[in-house]
């Protein structure tokens, strides 16, 4: 793990920044070398004492490497699975292109092509490959060399299984529910008086549109939501990372943890376009009081520029980050919906977290896609022990009192239709 310091990394004041490089995309269950891969093994041609297992590490900086056209890497996903896509993040693929073939099976034995093309030669993250969805329980990459030699060299990969869709409802605004609420577990709606609504605080003064809708005008915004319980600090007996964990929760046991969070932003002036709007939860108040072990988090950020991306705030302040991913088109001047969801999970018999996220694009409250999906089975950073964790990179796997809608750089932002639910997770 590398570590810098920077003035900035998510635009709200002096961060420790914390570089990951387990960025994997996509997750459900697997298996013991990196649960965020989707492969419970790994085999290949052959290799330069660089293996296999290198690829699903969760570190960018190890490959597994072989020389000679036809080289391959094979994946094992453990059980048939419904298989839509593949993420390859190319050792040196910035700097040169590879001619490969993705082909899959379901019995290891006869294989169907997938894809059959050249990385882009632009980028050593991730590169995702889609194909129409089918079975597969193998998956297997034939390099068929580089723009500059035979080798064949990746970094990371990662399978992208097709997902069922949620079962949907719909909110109080006519907002459809991508995840059924948890009968009787806690819900909050943005009120039609929200300055009168004591489990919502703007921090900053907000005025009311003609159209019902809110505008907010600040560069640096963090509005609260509360669970019904309200948050007390002097409720909050220990933060020590194994006792969260243990027990689910920070300061009661309806914090908010696994959730669905939904707001419809309108970016109407924008001071720097790199910035984004963030939809967190898993924590208390984010400050340096208690060495700042009360502001664990995950963020889910869309960026004006139409990028996303999920960080991971194991204490204020220490981010943990994946990788771009486009979402959409550049946010300036139109409504658009944004939705973080989070709920834990069981990787390989262990509580992880799967951490998604949708948008709406042309804001009729219906039409979601999704547009990140990731899971931190307990491979992604190594900060915890600050707090107490005897796991550097444990998942935030407990709830917090508070949920955040953030954005900075952006003076001028209308805001409608915000809700955080309790979700069957």
């Amino acid at each position: 793990m590398s570590q810098s310091h920077t003035s900035n990394p998510s635009r709200g004041g002096w961060k420790r920044h914390v570089t990951t490089t387990s960025a994997l995309m996509l997750l459900v269950s697997a298996g013991p070398a990196l649960a965020a891969s989707g492969f419970t093994a790994v085999t290949a041609s052959g290799d330069d004492g660089n293996k296999p297992s290198a690829t699903i590490d969760g570190n960018l900086t190890t490959r597994w490497s072989s020389d000679g056209v036809g080289q391959w890497l094979r994946g094992d996903l453990g059980s048939v699975k419904s298989l839509s896509a593949v993420d390859i993040a190319w050792h040196r693929g910035n700097e040169r292109t590879n001619t490969f073939v993705l082909a899959t099976s379901t019995d290891g034995s006869t294989w169907s092509t997938a894809v059959s093309a050249k990385s882009s030669g632009t980028t050593a993250n991730f590169e995702r490959y889609s194909f129409s969805a089918r079975d597969a329980r193998y998956v297997r990459v034939t390099v068929n060399g580089n723009s500059l030699n035979t080798w064949a060299s990746i970094a990371e990969w990662a399978a992208i299984f097709t997902d069922a869709t949620p079962p949907a409802g719909t909110d109080r605004f006519g907002v459809t529910m991508l995840y059924p609420s948890k009968p009787g577990g806690e819900a909050w709606t943005l009120a039609d008086n929200a300055l009168a609504d004591g489990r919502f605080d703007a921090q900053n003064p907000i005025t009311r549109n003609s159209d019902g809708s809110w505008k907010m005008k600040d560069s640096q915004v963090r509005m609260s939501v509360f669970t019904s319980t309200g948050y007390d600090e002097r409720k909050i007996p220990t933060y020590d990372r194994d006792v969260l964990a243990s027990r689910g929760y920070m300061q009661a046991a309806n914090d908010w943890k696994n959730i669905e969070m939904t707001g419809f932003v309108k970016l109407n002036s924008v001071s720097d376009t790199s910035d984004n709007f963030d939809w967190y939860a898993r924590g208390g108040k984010h400050n340096d009081d208690h060495s700042g072990c009360e502001g664990s988090s995950y963020k889910a950020g869309l960026h004006y520029d139409g990028r996303a991306r999920w960080q991971k705030e194991t204490w204020h302040v220490s981010y943990e980050q994946v990788p771009y991913k486009p979402a959409t088109s550049a946010l300036k001047g139109r409504w658009v919906g944004f939705k973080s969801v989070m709920r834990n999970i069981t990787v390989n018999g262990q509580i992880a977290v799967k951490l998604e996220m949708y948008v709406n694009e042309n804001a009729d409250k219906v039409t979601w896609k999704k547009v990140y999906d990731y899971t931190d089975a307990g491979r992604w950073g190594g900060d915890a022990q600050h707090c107490g964790g005897a796991v550097g990179g444990m998942p935030i796997t407990w709830g917090g009192p508070i949920a955040v809608f953030r954005w900075d750089s952006a003076k001028d932002v209308d805001f409608k239709w915000l809700s955080v639910r309790e979700i069957q997770p």
